[in-house]
């Protein structure tokens, strides 16, 4: 049981950094420098959340409770070149970026719910609520694009 637990936190940290990673090619695909902003801002703020998880301190029955938790429920089943600017369109890499942040919220709600110490509840209603925004301002931001494209 431990060992799933640790997957599925680990699998949480690993998906901070690559949203960090993912968002530091997106600032290169930016087309304003608004955008560029953003993603920079979207790609610092993945890295606190990283660290948050990291200093987490969960409790042997939640490490338990954590196993129902299935990492595939979670995952974005495409993947994503190092190199996106020669891969991706502009608006690909935003529907993807939504599509994670989505994932993210779920994952952070999930977890929430089984996480008893409010401690530890307020920090995943923070991340929630972060992951949520990102995923609002990531839907205004294609909303924007796409809107001036056509």
């Amino acid at each position: 049981m431990d060992k799933q637990y640790k997957d599925i936190v680990q699998f949480a940290i690993e998906r901070e950094l690559d949203a960090y990673n993912f968002y530091t090619e997106a600032k290169k695909n930016a087309k304003t420098s608004n955008a560029k902003t953003f993603f920079d801002q979207l790609a610092r703020q993945e890295l606190i959340h990283k660290q948050k998880l990291e200093s987490m301190q969960l409790s042997k029955e939640v490490l338990m409770d954590l196993s129902v938790l299935n990492i595939d429920d979670y995952s974005v089943h495409e993947s994503f070149p190092n190199d996106m600017q020669f891969h991706m369109e502009y608006q690909q890499i935003l529907l993807l970026a939504i599509k994670r942040e989505t994932l993210s919220a779920k994952l952070y709600t999930d977890i929430r719910n089984i996480v008893k110490d409010p401690e530890q509840q307020k920090i995943f209603d923070r991340l929630i609520k972060e992951e949520q925004s990102h995923r609002d301002s990531l839907q205004l931001e294609y909303d924007a694009y796409v809107l001036t494209e056509d």
